[in-house]
């Protein structure tokens, strides 16, 4: 394998982080399915999550932050380890904010 000198922020030059056009339904799409899943309140790790909805782990995170944002109602995100602290497995907990009907 040949080896280059190219820098990792050399690779995302040409490329848009997020357009519209492409990424929004996409992404809406994987939103919906993540908060559906989480709306019975139980714990999953991402995993799971990404198991049962198709979503990359990194984007079930990403989602999981997103819902407490205001923009998508504000609702409460818990998480909790799994098993003893020296695995590092965090389950996460969706509580919706029923007081902001915005979802």
């Amino acid at each position: 394998m040949k080896h280059t000198n190219i820098r990792q922020q050399d690779l995302f030059l040409n490329a848009a982080p997020y357009v519209i056009k492409y990424d929004f339904s996409r992404l809406k799409t994987a939103r919906d399915k993540v908060y559906a899943l989480m709306q019975d309140s139980k714990w999953r790790t991402l995993r799971e999550i990404s198991f049962a909805t198709g979503s990359p782990e990194a984007s079930a995170s990403a989602t999981l932050r997103d819902f407490r944002k205001a923009q998508y109602g504000m609702h409460i995100v818990d998480r909790r380890l799994r098993g003893g602290r020296n695995r590092g497995l965090w389950e996460y907990k969706l509580t919706e904010n029923i007081a902001n009907e915005t979802h």
